[in-house]
């Protein structure tokens, strides 16, 4: 008897795991079909604009000046 509780318990829990993720994911793709839906079409949208690097320099070095020795 106590197996087949424990069986059902197990079927009862991977159900509860699948539907919970099955309804993440309608709930994600619902969100995904609004943000299409206020689009034109021919319109182009960006999702990531890279951070721009404070840190860098636009300058490209600065300039040496040598002697050829012969």
């Amino acid at each position: 008897m106590k197996d087949v509780f424990y069986t059902l318990l197990v079927i009862w829990i991977i159900y509860r795991i699948v539907s919970s993720l099955n309804a993440a994911r309608s709930k994600q793709a619902a969100s995904s079909d609004q943000n299409t839906r206020h689009r034109k079409p021919g319109e182009t949208t960006v999702d990531y604009i890279p951070p721009k690097d404070k840190n860098k320099h636009d300058d490209k070095g600065e300039y040496v000046d040598y002697e050829e020795i012969e």
